[in-house]
């Protein structure tokens, strides 16, 4: 028999072991050496041929030698680089998915996704780079942190984040109204891959490197053995119980991995990359459960 369905509750995603743990987590951004390469090739495509002069920095190996100040080099004998207002203005956009699907899971998706966009978002501040955080039906989509001595308001913020119904369409029409489109990190659980085929393309033709963050959790590869199965009907809102025997158990297991080819062939279509995210012990963060998202940031 149906009843009505109740939305589940996530706990504070920001507990006090998460809190302690991030700036330590923030602190190892310097220590991924990977990346180094691809940050000195994106400070490069960052640089305009134009723009308000707003300072200077010393020159790196990999800078554009258009750039160099040559009256300063004269005057102190060291190469400093330009810096115009387009670089200054470099940014980084982290979009969530609100919706009542992301409440999915155990413990639920969405409290996954919410520490993945602090993670993702803290070490931009700690590189300096500006953050949105782009979250439509919330009741400031598109707000913007500068400065690590702003992570405390980014947790509040990301904390109050409503539940909303939205669509991808409307997550990129959001991102696209920034004047500069740097790195934009995607999280969702990409339950429809089509509905975000378009959305993601059309960020790319802005010339947007777009990552999509799967935030995993147990259901995503092991569905249920046995017992009852609940499913939702997103619009009557009633929940059914299903007996979950060997047979639709098979059938859940092919489903979803077929959701997971689709959502890789999504993104790869796109030229993009897709991240799967499992956080571990939701009760008792581990720093060795958040390196990979730090190590795939400084790619």
């Amino acid at each position: 028999m149906a009843r009505a369905f109740t939305m589940p509750t996530v706990r504070n995603p920001f507990s006090a072991e998460f809190r302690a743990l991030l700036p330590v987590l923030l602190s190892t951004r310097g220590k991924i050496g990977a990346g180094r390469i691809e940050r000195l090739r994106a400070r490069r495509s960052v640089l305009s041929q134009s723009g308000t002069f707003v300072g200077h920095r010393r020159y790196e190996l990999g800078d554009d030698l258009r750039h160099i100040d040559w009256s300063a080099y004269a005057r102190t004998g060291e190469l400093f680089t330009k810096q115009l207002e387009e670089e200054d203005r470099r940014g980084v956009s982290v979009m969530i998915d609100l919706s009542p699907s992301m409440l999915a899971g155990t413990p639920p998706r969405r409290l996954a996704a919410l520490r993945l966009a602090a993670v993702i978002a803290g070490l931009a501040l700690a590189r300096l780079d500006g953050v949105s955080i782009v979250a439509p039906g919330a009741k400031e989509p598109n707000r913007r942190f500068s400065g690590v001595a702003q992570l405390p308001r980014l947790l509040d913020h990301l904390d109050k984040l409503p539940v909303a119904t939205t669509t991808p369409a409307e997550a990129t029409a959001l991102a696209l109204q920034a004047e500069a489109i740097g790195r934009v990190h995607w999280i969702s659980d990409f339950a429809v891959p089509h509905d975000f085929s378009l959305p993601v393309l059309s960020l790319r033709r802005r010339g947007a490197k777009v990552f999509g963050w799967l935030p995993a959790v147990p259901e995503d590869d092991a569905p249920p053995s046995g017992g009852y199965l609940r499913v939702i009907d997103p619009e009557s809102g009633h929940e059914l119980a299903v007996p979950v025997d060997r047979a639709f158990q098979d059938e859940l297991r092919g489903q979803l991995a077929l959701l997971q080819r689709q959502q890789r062939r999504m993104f790869a279509e796109a030229g993009s990359q897709l991240w799967r995210w499992a956080q571990g012990d939701a009760d008792v963060p581990r720093l060795s459960d958040y390196l990979p998202i730090v190590a795939a940031c400084a790619r």
